[in-house]
């Protein structure tokens, strides 16, 4: 009998996971089962588009080894696809000695990750490169780019369902259960599909994927809100390539950075903020069960209390838009508030564990027939492909 696989979530990653598992494995029968009307509509397609160089991470982590090899496999694709992107590069700036110290950090990080011609610069050189940004210190990351996802994400699945590769969306799965070794997913339209192995790519919604399946997760997603501007047409030019500031190790998100999209827009940005509704985008309206899986959790009161100080200058920059600027203008100066026009915001599942810690590392949890990827931060987009062939491998290794 063919052996089925069934994977909840059409995101970038569980689109990348099917072609790698249809890889390995071409006679096992794969159906994504995606709850919105079309893919990537959640974190794949909101996301800044960067293309990530795996120099910030931590060398021998999940992250590093899957961005290092994913940036590979990705501009690989890219060009089977005839998917447009730009390696415009990055800069890392920093303007004291302290930061100097986390620059020299991330440098050796990059080195040992297998990063070539990447370039500690002074202040002489990154006036060179880019004459609006003041610093005294900056990392160049040559190999650092732009792409769109949403795109990469559509090519995907026309890639999938031309190899016979079911791609089912309006299929919220609501119930998971197993039979005689069968598991089975329930679905809001009534419709029940069968699989010898599931693949929660769930993102958003990966702890309660946990949960329906009986899954004691010690993860909780906590969403955080990241809300952009569009630089307006007399700045837009200001910067030529990514300019990012030197980030917080403590907090695993990179602060306000420059990012030119494939359109030709610049954006500014973002913020981050806790969102009370894991997928509204719009505004911040409160969904009542998000708010309640927040503030019932011990985790969130932990981070609270490790964090607080943290967070409320992000709340402060999100509703100043003279503050937002102002810090902008420390990268380069010149930026006022009337140069920004609020555009995109995107969520980020942020999982955070029962003791207040902000799982930065990609998280994966293996049980009797499923895994599920319960953390997949950035650069997940980069990393998707590396981490569909870690996954793929290790259900190959279970399903034969």
């Amino acid at each position: 009998m063919q052996k089925r696989i069934v994977i909840i979530g059409g995101g970038i990653v569980g689109l990348a996971t099917a072609m790698q598992l249809h890889e390995k494995l071409p006679d096992v029968k794969i159906v994504i089962l995606e709850k919105e009307n079309d893919v990537a509509r959640h974190q794949s397609g909101h996301n800044s588009g960067v293309i990530h160089s795996g120099i910030y991470y931590k060398p021998g982590s999940n992250k590093a080894k899957n961005c290092t090899e994913g940036y590979a496999k990705m501009l690989r694709f890219c060009d089977e696809q005839n998917i447009p992107y730009q390696l415009i590069g990055k800069l890392i700036v920093a303007n004291d000695e302290k930061q100097k110290i986390k620059l020299d950090q991330i440098y050796n990080n990059g080195l040992n990750n297998g990063l070539k011609n990447i370039k500690v610069l002074k202040k002489e050189e990154i006036q060179n490169l880019e004459p609006n940004v003041r610093s005294k210190y900056a990392i160049h990351v040559p190999q650092a780019g732009i792409v769109d996802y949403k795109l990469v994400s559509q090519k995907m699945r026309s890639c999938l369902e031309g190899q016979g590769v079911e791609v089912l969306t309006n299929k919220k799965a609501i119930a998971i259960d197993s039979v005689h070794q069968v598991l089975r997913v329930a679905c809001e339209d009534e419709s029940l599909y069968e699989a010898d192995f599931l693949v929660n790519c769930a993102g958003l919604q990966s702890d309660r994927i946990c949960a329906l399946a009986g899954i004691n997760s010690p993860y909780r997603i906590i969403p955080f809100k990241g809300v952009y501007y569009y630089l307006n047409e007399n700045k837009k030019e200001i910067v030529k390539s990514l300019i990012y500031p030197v980030p917080d190790p403590n907090f695993p998100f990179l602060g306000i950075h420059y990012t030119k999209l494939m359109n030709g827009q610049q954006t500014l940005g973002p913020n981050a903020i806790l969102a009370f509704d894991r997928e509204n985008y719009a505004n911040q309206d409160i969904n009542w069960k998000d708010l309640q899986s927040i503030l019932s959790y011990k985790g969130f009161w932990k981070l609270i209390g490790k964090h607080w100080n943290v967070g409320l200058t992000e709340y402060f920059r999100n509703y100043s838009k003279h503050y937002f600027a102002f810090k902008a203008s420390e990268m380069t100066p010149g930026i006022v508030a009337t140069d920004l026009t609020e555009s995109s915001s995107g969520i980020r599942a942020q999982v955070i564990d029962r003791d207040g810690n902000m799982v930065d590392d990609f998280a994966v949890l293996k049980a009797k027939q499923m895994i599920h990827i319960c953390n997949a931060p950035s650069p997940a987009a980069t990393a998707s492909l590396s981490i569909g062939d870690q996954i793929a491998q290790m259900i190959t290794e279970g399903i034969s």
